[in-house]
């Protein structure tokens, strides 16, 4: 599951001796990358229930499901596997979380939404955006500090960097501009919720970064899914 407005990629990990212990070890990163990835698609499907509007890769998901008559997890699945292919061309190549996130992130929200009761009244509404996209920054953390390859629409992104030599941040912003323009001419979720989480969302990242350690978010990896010598 991709973090919406998440310009924070996975980077080099630290040493043997600081990543010892369970959360070093290939099992405990696997591990760390699920249960990012649950947390992540449980604060979607709430993101979704509250009915404010989207981050703007979730709305041009939600307008693909709505145009072409498919799940919300469905068009999750597609629309992620086609950035894979959009990475592939640019040369960023996936990483093994890069290709499990879209079938899983799929798969779990629509296995989810439907026990997800949908939200009524503005406080509540809002309470739940804000609290979701928070833990949403939480799962993207646990996904980056597993570095088993970025997700991937930060793969397109760090494509667009090798090709066009531009900083990641003026590209990044051009990409949440397209999916959301985009996504709104499909049809898709746009409102409060939109804002909430492109402003929380990074900063909250870089909070739990600092809390989980470990981590140097101002690394950016050479490729995509490699680890750095």
């Amino acid at each position: 599951m991709v973090i919406p407005g998440n310009n924070l990629l996975p980077v080099k990990s630290e040493t043997p001796t600081a990543d010892a212990g369970i959360l070093g070890s290939v099992p405990g990163r696997v591990t760390l990358l699920l249960v990012g990835s649950l947390i992540s698609t449980i604060c979607y499907a709430v993101t979704i229930r509250a009915r404010l509007g989207l981050g703007p890769l979730y709305v041009l998901q939600d307008g693909i499901a709505r145009h072409a008559g498919i799940t919300i997890g469905t068009s999750v699945t597609l629309t992620g596997f086609a950035l894979v292919l959009v990475a592939a061309a640019l040369r960023s190549w996936p990483g093994p979380g890069t290709l499990l996130l879209p079938l899983l992130g799929g798969l779990t929200l629509d296995a989810l939404l439907p026990h997800v009761p949908v939200l009524h009244g503005r406080p509540l509404q809002l309470a739940a955006v804000v609290t979701a996209t928070w833990m949403m920054a939480l799962a993207g953390a646990l996904m980056i500090r597993a570095s088993v390859g970025v997700a991937a629409y930060d793969a397109v992104m760090l494509g667009l960097r090798r090709v066009l030599s531009r900083p990641l941040s003026p590209i990044r912003l051009a990409m949440e501009a397209a999916a959301l323009i985009a996504g709104w001419i499909l049809g898709g979720s746009i409102g409060i919720g939109t804002v909430i989480t492109g402003v929380l969302i990074g900063p909250g990242i870089q909070f739990w970064l600092t809390v989980i350690g470990n981590a140097k978010p101002d690394r950016v990896p050479r490729r995509v899914g490699a680890r750095q010598p």
